[in-house]
């Protein structure tokens, strides 16, 4: 079936820019069939794959399509934290130990790794308050941290750790809640929502079903919210989301 150009160009510009669900929502709304999509993806990816590496997309105004109303749905630490797309992994970013170790975060909280699985970790802001680490089987590829689409089959998780929008108490538990179920909700998906306790930690898990089956999970610590993303709750997913410890709230 032959690509359609039109669509392989918007994708090639904006890649970089945004996680590859948005844009599959996006233009799933402008009529590209799923079908469509995946022909066109893998033929921008090849483009992207054989331009040099110091070649940057010009900096012009990225179009306008993610989120539209969601600044009236979620408090502003929230909204930022769950609109901003994963940056590309730096090509040499350090690992943590697999086996029994675990991934200790830059403020102290620790996630409990499985077997044959490392910690990849960046900051997205200059004060470190913004970390993004990608759970994943040692050795894999850091740009498919670019297609959530690929989370479930490669085991990949990631978590977002940042400033915390909502006390951790019932009211803010409840707040959270209605965030995430309004957030969701505005992309026309079906979904189930539950309450989670990861230790002490209060949150809320969302299970989207359809038309791009996930799962994230927001929990709320002392200082800061993590944000839990992966392609479907299976054993990886739970190893890693249970073991949360906040080294604020556990002391």
């Amino acid at each position: 079936m032959p690509v359609r150009p039109e669509v392989v160009d918007y994708l090639r510009e904006n890649l970089i820019k945004f996680p590859v669900n948005d844009l599959r929502r996006q233009l799933y709304g402008e009529g590209v069939s799923e079908l469509d999509f995946e022909d066109c993806l893998a033929a921008a990816r090849h483009g992207l794959q054989t331009q040099t590496s110091t070649k940057r997309i010009s900096g012009g105004g990225a179009k306008v399509f993610l989120g539209v109303g969601l600044a009236l749905i979620l408090g502003v630490g929230l909204y930022t934290l769950l609109q901003k797309p994963p940056s590309a992994a730096p090509p040499s970013l350090p690992e943590t130990p697999t086996g029994e170790s675990g991934f200790v975060g830059h403020r102290g909280w620790v996630v409990r790794l499985p077997k044959e699985y490392v910690g990849v970790s960046e900051f997205r802001d200059k004060a470190k308050t913004d970390e993004l680490v990608h759970f994943c089987k040692k050795g894999a590829d850091p740009t498919n941290f670019l297609d959530e689409g690929l989370f479930g089959q490669m085991g990949i998780v990631r978590l977002e750790v940042s400033p915390r929008p909502f006390p951790a108490n019932p009211t803010g538990l409840a707040n959270l809640s209605a965030a995430v179920s309004r957030k969701t909700s505005s992309h026309g998906e079906k979904f189930i929502l539950k309450n989670i306790q990861v230790g002490t930690l209060p949150g809320v898990q969302v299970n989207i079903q359809s038309p791009f089956p996930r799962v994230e999970a927001y929990i709320l610590g002392q200082n800061e919210l993590y944000f839990f993303y992966g392609g479907q709750e299976d054993d990886v997913w739970r190893d890693i989301v249970l073991s949360l410890r906040d080294a604020h709230s556990e002391n």
